[in-house]
């Protein structure tokens, strides 16, 4: 998997973060990874069609995600936020991966992306098959970490 691949997903990521929720981001050590673990967390999954096959997840444990949806609604989401969490999270991850297809656009590359699903729950484990490389990012923000995979395809040489 090439870096600026990469990259066009985790230099808008911390944008739309900052702007969108107001945070301080900072880009943890990047590692492969090989079946990505969710264990009792929020994730958002969008697919990428196009010369790059995959996909890209947004990830965090319940409490940051809570934390970071009532950042960018600008409050208290009430009793039941589960709901909203879900949404907001879900149209931050489709913002993060809209934009990562304009910087995709600017390589050369075209991609077409799928809504956001969002997977919430007890133990999830992903294998995305054989050929697909996976990239874990940590960003650490001012409500606890997020994490942002990306899985591609591997390229034809």
């Amino acid at each position: 998997m090439r870096a600026e691949h990469v990259n066009a997903f985790v230099v808008p990521s911390v944008e739309v973060l900052q702007r969108m929720g107001g945070l301080g981001v900072r880009i943890g050590a990047v590692q492969r990874v090989e079946a990505p673990c969710l264990d009792g967390r929020l994730s958002i999954l969008i697919g990428l069609q196009g010369r790059l096959s995959g996909h890209v997840m947004l990830t965090a444990a319940r409490p940051v995600a809570l934390g970071l949806a009532e950042r960018i609604a600008g409050g208290d989401l009430g009793e039941d936020p589960e709901p909203e969490v879900r949404a907001i999270l879900a149209e931050l991850a489709n913002t993060i991966v809209g934009n990562a297809t304009g910087h995709l656009y600017e390589l050369g590359i075209r991609e077409g992306i799928t809504p956001p699903t969002v997977l919430q729950g007890g133990e999830v484990d992903f294998n995305f098959g054989a050929g697909v490389e996976s990239v874990l990012v940590p960003l650490d923000t001012d409500v606890g970490r997020i994490d942002v995979i990306v899985s591609l395809a591997r390229e034809a040489p």
